[in-house]
């Protein structure tokens, strides 16, 4: 049986309309364009046990700043140095190595960090302490964040450990983050490219 002629002009007016929000905002579902350049900073936090309780443990990558891991969860890795066997052990520990929830994460990276141009969008363990050596590179994705819409996306970086100091109980490193949701650029003073 043949469909109606008013049916068929409905569907196709709803066609077009939906065709016509899609091209007027481009492409709702798209990342938006990048806006923040990624910078080369250095970092410096101290261990959540065995230091003063007003220094930053913690680091936010969403919002870029160090941060004390006992006055939030919005943080994305925090540094431990336990004792063991008289040896003071540094270790980045992401949420979900400290029973919060398993959201972003490390990966060791053996490339140089200044040769480390692009994050790889997975490989990132969100639930294991990261044991740090100096000189060491990783790359660290953040917790999720909602990016466009309805898609959600981690921001990149890349790390290198530059000093641990056990007396002090701290860990200075070189970040270089890519705050544009989704995007994976990790060029010092560059605009990301659109994905």
């Amino acid at each position: 049986m043949p469909r109606p002629l008013a049916a068929t002009g409905f569907a196709a007016l709803v066609a077009i309309a939906v065709g016509a929000a899609v091209v007027a905002c481009d492409n709702p579902f798209a990342l938006p364009p990048p806006q923040n350049v990624p910078a080369d900073t250095t970092l410096t936090i101290w261990s959540m046990t065995g230091t003063a309780i007003q220094l930053p443990s913690a680091v936010d990558l969403v919002d870029g700043y160090v941060v004390r891991a006992d006055t939030t969860v919005n943080f994305d890795f925090a540094l431990d140095m336990p004792d063991s066997l008289g040896d003071t052990v540094p270790l980045f520990l992401p949420p979900g190595a400290m029973g919060l929830p398993r959201d972003g994460g490390f990966q060791i990276s053996k490339t140089p960090f200044d040769s480390i141009t692009y994050a790889p969008n997975s490989g990132y363990d969100p639930g294991s302490a990261q044991r740090l050596q100096l000189g060491e590179v990783l790359l660290v994705s953040s917790r999720t964040q909602t990016c466009n819409y309805t898609i959600t996306y981690p921001y990149y970086g890349k790390i290198q450990i530059v000093a641990i100091d056990r007396v002090a109980r701290s860990v200075t490193f070189r970040m270089l983050l890519d705050q544009n949701c989704g995007y994976r650029s990790l060029k010092d003073d560059s605009l990301p490219p659109v994905n």
